[in-house]
């Protein structure tokens, strides 16, 4: 668990971290590449720390500013509240994207962060471009910077997934970009481009099968000699998914086989060639847009998806994962050496870091004897309403006292409490008596705690934290440590716990200077430093006290 920090101390961090890895004698960047690397756990940086070359991530670990104790200060930590919670520089409680998708307790059915649909695809066909930053409730970097320079500067998001390009950007983006899997091009919404495509990312989609089959027609095997790759497990374990068709987890992964089975262009996310396209795309935006040749700073927003797809399904201390990083480490210096050329040394400036970690698969815990397990949430949400109806009775075969048992939060229906003269109070009292009897469970608190109290230790202030009181349940769950969502195989994330909010932050380049901090340091200073770097207003829900 992390140590709480006291007010004070929090107030004397944000006001000097920021200007200790800054030098203000140096003209601003003329670019700012922003990469969030999905669900890298901060040890990744130096487990396969012998195996990585001298130009990507020991690059930037070396030659710019380490942040050795960074960490999420709210939960859940999941892929949209994190990349939000990076380019606001606050928190859900604040920005408003409370998980992945969630209950909706006005519409009463399930939203997505980024889904809007009132706009429309552009690239393809279908409903995979209607999507837009709208539900997000703060600026970001690339706004401020944006209003800050009256639409001169400009901002663009790129990654496999939707929400991991769209809400680095913000509302004020020029554009954002992520990958269909059914016609393998990279698609955008009608939010951004209302009159469809330019002309250089339609040349570049009409090349893109051809690439995206090149890398599919190949069998995915190791980078080196799987007998170097002491760092992991062995690859045939118990404790892996295997991909689509494959018998057993192990390498070769023979992609032209599961495609030919039916696999479609997805296919590349669960592969190291995922991370290649994506790099290879921020290439061409950079190019093509023009971004940082002028003094005007632009923003360029990279997601790397491929690290979090293939670290769900194999795990932590899986060979994939590790070929993975071994593979991202050099895209990260074939980008670098790009943005040398292109840019010039010393006139960009590079931050990297991740959206959450990642616990260790539960099943292999078991090895060491630490406790774990599953948990399955629909299971849960169909027990307490079977509860409630013992207590409180049925009138309907559709009505249902629990709406949504879902990231860790009860929403009841407060209707049917209503109809049935059930209070919420007792509800709460009820459901929240049955929680704590569950061996996963660790803790659960009412709505009106993260309301009326103001928590200093953990994991509350991470509740508190993630907790909005327009979008969020009226019952907040903790889980016992080691415990994840249910699944037979492979891992997940979203807790308070270090695993999940231990992640690596580096910056490098333009402004930074070279050096190192193991102070605590939270995930919504990175908002401020930039903004500090680039001398423009912080974002309007980041909190310097």
């Amino acid at each position: 668990m992390l140590r709480q920090v006291s007010t004070k101390a929090v107030l004397c961090l944000l006001l000097c971290f920021p200007f200790s890895a800054m030098s203000q004698t140096t003209p601003k960047p003329r670019l700012v590449v922003g990469i969030v690397v999905d669900q890298m756990r901060y040890d990744y940086l130096y487990r396969y720390e012998k195996k990585y070359g001298k130009g990507g991530l020991m690059r930037l670990l070396n030659q710019g500013y380490a942040v050795h104790n960074c960490h999420y200060n709210y939960m859940p930590t999941y892929t949209g509240p994190g990349h939000a919670s990076i380019y606001t520089g606050c928190t859900p409680s604040t920005h408003g994207i409370i998980a992945n998708d969630w209950f909706d307790r006005t519409t009463k059915n399930y939203v997505y962060c980024v889904q809007d649909t009132s706009f429309k695809t552009v690239g393809a066909a279908g409903r995979t471009g209607m999507k837009a930053p709208t539900r997000m409730l703060t600026t970001t970097i690339g706004d401020e910077l944006r209003i800050n320079t009256v639409k001169k500067s400009k901002v663009f998001g790129v990654a496999l997934k939707d929400r991991s390009s769209i809400l680095p950007g913000g509302h004020a983006a020029n554009g954002a970009f992520w990958f269909d899997d059914a016609t393998g091009t990279w698609i955008s919404s009608t939010y951004y481009y209302k009159d469809g495509f330019p002309q250089w990312i339609k040349d570049v989609n009409a090349k893109t099968k051809e690439l995206f089959l090149h890398h599919l027609d190949q069998k995915w095997n190791t980078l080196y000699d799987i007998s170097t790759y002491t760092e992991s497990i062995a690859d045939d374990n118990p404790y892996e998914k295997p991909l689509p068709g494959e018998r057993a987890p192990v390498f070769p992964h023979d992609l032209p086989a599961i495609m030919a089975a039916g696999g479609n262009y997805g296919l590349i996310k669960i592969t190291p060639f995922g991370n290649t396209i994506t790099k290879d795309f921020a290439k061409l935006i950079i190019e093509n847009e023009d971004l940082g040749k002028d003094e005007v700073t632009d923003l360029l927003c990279i997601s790397f998806s491929s690290t979090d797809i293939i670290g769900h399904n194999f795990g932590p201390s899986s060979v994939e994962t590790e070929d993975c990083y071994l593979r991202l480490d050099k895209d990260l210096e074939d980008l670098l050496v790009f943005l040398d050329s292109k840019i010039g040394k010393g006139k960009y400036t590079v931050f990297l870091t991740a959206d959450h970690g990642a616990v260790e698969i539960p099943a292999y815990l078991k090895e060491f004897h630490i406790a774990g397990g599953t948990i399955n949430e629909q299971v849960i949400e169909n027990d307490l309403d079977t509860l409630m109806e013992q207590l409180y009775g049925k009138e309907g075969a559709k009505e249902r006292y629990i709406s949504s048992f879902s990231n860790q939060q009860v929403f009841f229906n407060l209707d049917y409490l209503s109809t049935k003269k059930v209070s919420l109070e007792n509800a709460k009292k009820t459901c929240s008596n049955y929680l704590l009897s569950l061996k996963e469970i660790a803790t659960v608190y009412d709505e009106m705690d993260m309301v009326r109290e103001n928590y200093e230790k953990m994991p509350e202030v991470l509740l508190q934290n993630g907790f909005n009181h327009k979008r969020s349940g009226h019952l907040l769950v903790n889980y016992q440590p080691g415990v994840i969502e249910f699944a037979e195989r492979g891992t997940s994330h979203g807790s308070p716990y270090t695993y999940d909010t231990h992640v690596p932050l580096l910056f490098y380049g333009a402004g930074i200077k070279k050096g190192s901090t193991t102070t605590y340091t939270t995930i919504t200073q990175i908002a401020p430093t930039i903004c500090n770097l680039l001398h423009i207003p912080f974002t309007n829900g980041s909190n310097p006290y």
